[in-house]
């Protein structure tokens, strides 16, 4: 199997992901979604829910769909001068990395 073209950080955010992607023409198969039940039980990386494409070919289309999603600004979100990383508002560290929210 290919790599796949999109690890989310859990079921939730592959949906979104996979919808917006269908939105634009792109099918994907999501694998490892039921995976996530076992966190604990298995090392994170492996139950993150990954998005395969269907088409290949839609690997350079998808990634600049991927690219917009995750370079728009978040409501009530703040990004980390360390890592690039956006968290929310409320978060008084980067939930990436650890650095302290610059007031």
């Amino acid at each position: 199997m290919t790599q796949p073209v999109y690890v989310a950080a859990n079921p939730v955010e592959a949906e979104i992901v996979r919808q917006l992607l269908a939105s634009h023409g792109i099918r994907t198969e999501l694998l490892g979604v039921f995976a996530w039940g076992a966190v604990g039980e298995l090392p994170l990386p492996e139950a993150w829910p990954r998005l395969y494409l269907v088409e290949e070919r839609d690997r350079e289309r998808a990634r600049a769909v991927i690219r917009d999603y995750e370079s728009a600004p978040v409501a009530g979100s703040w990004a980390c001068r360390q890592c690039g990383e956006r968290s929310p508002a409320h978060f008084g560290a980067c939930w990436s990395c650890g650095a302290r929210h610059p007031l």
